[in-house]
């Protein structure tokens, strides 16, 4: 973060970025990360290297419109204070060359690099009675026409066969309350969702609470969960467990109750660890206009977790809906730009990463009350870039200062809660068919019909 460039004459691209970066994100992604991520030393006069690469393509995402556009847009921003510059940046052909060179393990190992890091100083601030929140959920990506892209990722289908563009399916795991993507899978649509969940369970640690919506509940992700000494509170479609015998619950409420699930023998077998008979807790409510819903969770004591408790707490989960909305219109991952697999999956890593550094920088800013969930991610990724040009020309001297500003200039960028309001899905606003003359009725029940006015 030294900014010394003022008065060179032959300062270019690699200069800049390689000293300075974003500079508002250069002490959460500082050298010693790129080290640890690119051990290899690169050659003396090398221009593009590992970490130039990345900030051009955070530049990118950083920005809006096209690869160059934003790269241009960047550079006159830097011109404007540091006049010596060149008028012309690095060309696009040569980036894209330098990205296609560089291993995919660099942006691997940089991903998991901020993950750590951003746990180990903020995961036992965000906690829900000591518990970290925690919730996968799946979207489905759009990206470039493109035959190679096609054959690995094809697009959707119906029964007039392949539609529209190539489509990848991402499923992340993020904390609830930190906003920070642990872990994802990238994968074409043959891998449902369910898959991909069972596979990032891994990534979760003893005392997390994993919450998901009626998409994820099975005996498989149950047992996963539960082997990782986590606990688990899920949306529960209304044709699955609700015809288990049933057990009162020491609360003696009529809306919750035990059921016991046996564990086929596959699963009891691949996890010893668990009773072969799980004990789970279904609770049911009904919000005011709404069809009645349940949940399902392993966390059985009455007394500690309340209904009303689970029930507010459940509908936290649907952050994780925004934080896609995020990832693909805040950080333009739905305007993916590759035409090769590992490409995509280069910008992807970079997308998330920057997620997880713009999170970072919400996290820093969060009063004690606060979460970084409760501030606005877009103001925040759009003051950090309008600090880069002063940052990068400002004395060494005033750079703690200037971050200072930053982070109160974020603080102030509060989400407005507007209770009582809900967004049901468009389809679903009447019911639709489920098989066998079933009607499912949509979640949000008609309004009661007004009656004609009485004739005078």
């Amino acid at each position: 973060m030294v900014a010394d460039l003022i008065g060179q004459t032959r300062a270019n691209a690699t200069t800049i970025l390689r000293t300075h970066g974003l500079t508002p994100l250069r002490g959460i992604l500082s050298p010693d990360c790129f080290g640890r991520a690119f051990p290899t030393s690169s050659p003396p006069h090398a221009v593009l290297v590992p970490d130039v690469v990345f900030w051009l393509m955070a530049v990118a995402v950083m920005g809006d419109g096209s690869m160059a556009g934003a790269i241009w847009s960047f550079w006159s921003s830097l011109r404007a204070l540091l006049p010596n510059l060149p008028l012309e940046p690095i060309t696009e052909e040569a980036f894209c060359t330098a990205r296609g060179l560089l291993p995919l393990r660099f942006f691997l190992r940089l991903y998991a690099d901020v993950v750590e890091r951003f746990s180990r100083r903020f995961d036992n601030a965000l906690r829900w009675k000591g518990r970290r929140l925690m919730a996968i959920d799946g979207s489905d990506v759009e990206l470039p026409r493109h035959p190679a892209l096609g054959r690995i990722f094809p697009p959707a289908t119906n029964q007039h066969g392949p539609r529209g563009c190539p489509q990848a399916r991402l499923v992340g795991l993020v904390g609830l309350w930190s906003g920070l993507c642990h872990a994802f899978r990238w994968t074409s649509l043959a891998v449902g969702e369910q898959s991909s969940a069972r596979q990032l369970l891994r990534y979760l640690l003893p005392w997390d609470l994993l919450l998901c919506d009626r998409n994820f509940p099975d005996l498989a992700t149950f047992a996963g969960t539960l082997a990782r000494g986590a606990d688990f509170l899920f949306h529960l479609p209304s044709n699955r467990f609700l015809k288990k015998a049933r057990a009162a619950t020491p609360s003696g409420r009529a809306d919750e109750w035990y059921v016991h699930l046996n564990l086929p023998a596959d699963l009891a077998q691949r996890f010893p660890m668990l009773d072969p008979v799980l004990k789970v807790r279904i609770l049911q409510y009904q919000l005011s206009g709404f069809r009645p819903s349940w949940l399902i969770t392993s966390l059985l004591d009455t007394t500690q977790f309340t209904h009303e408790e689970l029930v507010d707490l459940y509908h936290q989960r649907w952050r994780h809906e925004t934080f896609h909305r995020e990832w693909k219109h805040s950080l333009h991952l739905s305007n993916l730009r590759s035409h090769s697999a590992s490409g995509l999956l280069k910008e992807v890593l970079v997308q998330l990463t920057l997620n997880n550094v713009i999170r970072w920088l919400m996290a820093e800013a969060a009063l004690p009350q606060q979460r970084p969930v409760d501030l606005k991610f877009l103001q925040t990724k759009r003051l950090a870039l309008a600090a880069v040009a002063s940052m990068t020309a400002a004395p060494v001297g005033l750079l703690p200062d200037l971050y200072r500003q930053l982070l109160a200039a974020i603080r102030r960028e509060r989400i407005v809660v507007r209770p009582g309001r809900a967004y049901p899905r468009r389809w679903d606003t009447r019911g639709r068919p489920k098989g066998h003359g079933k009607i499912v009725p949509p979640i949000r029940l008609p309004l009661p019909q007004e009656k004609p006015n009485a004739p005078i």
